[in-house]
């Protein structure tokens, strides 16, 4: 008998069956397109690993309804262009085959963003348009849509649809929520219209309905329709549960299927349209939940969802018929196939931190635009390139040696030894996890404690010869003999020569395993120490973190800072711009951004500015055997994702 019987029930709607109750949410990783939007290899791939994992349907990322004012990048899949090369229909087709052929539905995404298109993106440099005119915040001009707009951007959706379904797609989905064009004219944001599209609840919903039966129309009622919609918007003035509680109403009867997010793009931390690590799990389930006493259709969920019991609960209680899984199929596209096998504890959870940090909304800023990447999981969206790319291991393999179990050096043992290396991972400290231990103190680190447990369980049933509490010296490799050896020692704190501060203060990391006193002060604004004294005021502290330089957490990726900045306790100040000159036992001494002599008054003094490589260390090391790998923060201070990642592609070029 099923552990998970509602997860795994299957649903058949017009025909289509649906295998499970879980979705592959649509996410921005489409970046693997040719320029035209025809999906490369890599893409193709990345949509089949997910498929071939075991869920009941996987949905494309975005694509665009024209290539004038829907469109906003260049990474979508073209799917409204008729008659375009045999190489592109080919790929579309390959697609979808890619996908059914494992059992799960085939589907697209589709969106227009209209009056949050910028006129440096759009044909002629016309003004983007939508439900009313205004100008913007970044002073462009948005036109207000006439009907003639509003019927030539239905036949967009609607040829879309029709390319979707001729290539073997079985399901689309329009994008309503999140601020995009169909969204605009139900939200009472951006629709101040005062004709027939505008006003009630029953006009503003005329322009979605527009492009649904036109989609009906040109496709026919065998193509599946899943509308996605912003429960909420969860802003001031924002589009409310219970206007789109009346809004699904009013759509059920012309669609198949009503999925449930929350927010806006341009606001997406605050709003909950990428939920952040601060945010409880299934966070949109309530307005889910309300959207479904008030249909007869079923209902999608989504939200940070990364558990088979919370799915589970949420379609047994009747709460959503679906739900749907974004980042955390990244994290493990296995994730349906290891429940189906009752090996829920080998599931790699996802973090929720880095993978969704969208570029500048400015496009004249430059930016660096790098390929979406996984912390825990470091193949997604690179199967194709490391199957092709990686060496043979030959017979018996390496005798490797990992020096330091934190995430990068787990991630190392563990990668060469499922290759077939005889890996023995050596670290002075008792535990696997590196600084990762500290996780289990802190508040707001469940998912980082349950990464952490779940890498080092990986590596030890993956057969490497764990040894603890062992110090590794240069004679301690010279005695072990190694072929390969991959140095994953972690970065050094650096403490500066502040009178007072190696007296009187402690490494940030202390901070978890001693009882502070009421008052704190935390030298350093960066993420380690942010996220620390967040702790600290979490657990009934009083904190004052002093930053030197003009802002806080610079290390942080975008979307992590604004979390921050948004849950960051009452009781926690940040003083930028703030200099200190002495640490004393009883507070620390700053210059503040006036020139002002400050004190800050301190029962406990921590500090946290950032680390350095230990040069001399890792010289020694080093100079024992010739293939020798240097990983992870002892290389050069970054993020887990650079550890899990370098720590792979080490262990990778071992042949």
């Amino acid at each position: 008998m099923l552990q998970y019987p509602n997860m795994f029930a299957p649903l058949t709607i017009k025909g289509v069956t649906f295998k499970n109750r879980v979705m592959d949410a649509p996410k921005t990783t489409d970046r693997t397109v040719f320029p035209g939007g025809t999906p490369t290899p890599e893409c193709i791939n990345g949509y089949e690993t997910r498929a071939r994992g075991g869920v009941g349907c996987v949905t494309l990322t975005e694509s665009f309804v024209d290539d004038d004012r829907s469109a906003r990048h260049d990474h979508s899949i073209d799917f409204y262009t008729p008659n375009k090369s045999v190489y592109h229909q080919e790929a579309l087709f390959v697609l979808a085959e890619a996908i059914t052929r494992h059992g799960a539905v085939a589907s697209v995404e589709f969106n227009h963003i209209g009056a949050i298109n910028h006129p440096s993106t759009i044909k002629d440099n016309k003004n983007p348009f939508g439900p009313s005119a205004y100008v913007r915040e970044d002073g462009v001009q948005v036109d207000e849509m006439t009907e003639e707009d509003m019927r030539e951007v239905a036949d967009h959706f609607a040829q879309a649809a029709l390319g979707a379904k001729l290539a073997g797609f079985q399901m689309v989905m329009l994008h309503g929520g999140h601020g995009w064009l169909l969204g605009q004219y139900v939200s009472p944001l951006t629709n101040h219209r005062t004709d027939e599209y505008g006003g009630s609840m029953e006009n503003r919903a005329r322009f979605p309905l527009m492009v649904i039966d036109r989609i009906h129309e040109v496709c026919g009622d065998d193509l599946l329709i899943e509308y996605r919609m912003s429960g909420s918007e969860r802003v001031p003035g924002g589009l409310t549960i219970e206007e789109s509680v009346e809004f699904a109403r009013l759509i059920q009867d012309h669609v198949d299927i009503i999925h449930v997010t929350s927010g806006l793009y341009h606001n997406h931390v605050e709003s909950k349209a990428f939920s952040s690590i601060y945010h409880p799990h299934g966070c949109n389930l309530d307005l889910a939940e309300a959207v479904k006493k008030a249909v007869h259709i079923p209902v999608t969920a989504v939200g940070g969802f990364n558990s088979p019991e919370q799915i589970e609960e949420a379609i047994a209680s009747g709460k959503c018929d679906f739900v749907a899984l974004g980042r955390q199929m990244l994290a493990d596209p296995d994730f349906v196939n290891k429940v189906a096998k009752g090996k829920e504890d080998e599931i790699m959870p996802c973090l929720r931190c880095s993978c969704f940090n969208p570029l500048a909304s400015d496009p004249d800023k430059r930016v660096q635009v790098v390929p979406f990447e996984c912390t825990v999981n470091p193949t997604s969206m690179r199967q194709l390139r490391l199957t092709s790319s990686t060496p043979d291991v030959k017979e018996k393999g390496q005798k490797v040696l990992v020096v330091g179990g934190g995430p990068g050096g787990m991630y190392a043992a563990l990668t060469a030894a499922e290759r077939g290396h005889r890996v023995t991972l050596m670290d002075n400290r008792e535990k696997l996890g590196g600084t990762l231990w500290y996780t289990s103190y802190d508040c707001h680190k469940d998912d980082m404690r349950k990464f952490r447990d779940h890498l080092a369980n990986r590596v030890y049933r993956a057969g490497v010869d764990v040894q603890l509490g062992v110090t590794v010296t240069k004679e301690t490799i010279e005695l072990f003999n190694p072929d390969v050896v991959i140095l994953a020692i972690g970065g050094r704190p650096i403490a500066p020569r502040i009178p007072g501060l190696h007296e009187y203060a402690k490494y940030a990391l202390n901070a978890y395993t001693e009882t502070p006193g009421k008052k704190c002060v935390m030298i350093g604004g960066g993420l380690v120490s942010v996220e620390i004294a967040m702790h600290l005021g979490d657990t009934g502290h009083d904190v004052e973190v002093v930053e030197m330089l003009d802002d806080y957490c610079r290390d942080a990726l975008p979307s992590h800072k604004e979390a921050i900045r948004l849950m960051k306790p009452k009781s926690m100040q940040i003083h930028c711009s703030t200099r200190v000159t002495e640490v004393t036992p009883n507070g620390v001494k700053a210059i503040d951004p006036e020139g002002n002599e400050v004190f800050f008054e301190a029962d406990s003094i921590y500090y946290a500015l950032g680390f350095r490589a230990p040069t001399d260390e890792l010289a020694e090391l080093r100079s024992v055997c010739a293939r020798t790998a240097v990983i992870g923060d002892c290389l050069k201070p970054a993020r887990i994702l650079q550890a899990t990642r370098d720590g792979m592609f080490a262990a990778l070029d071992i042949i």
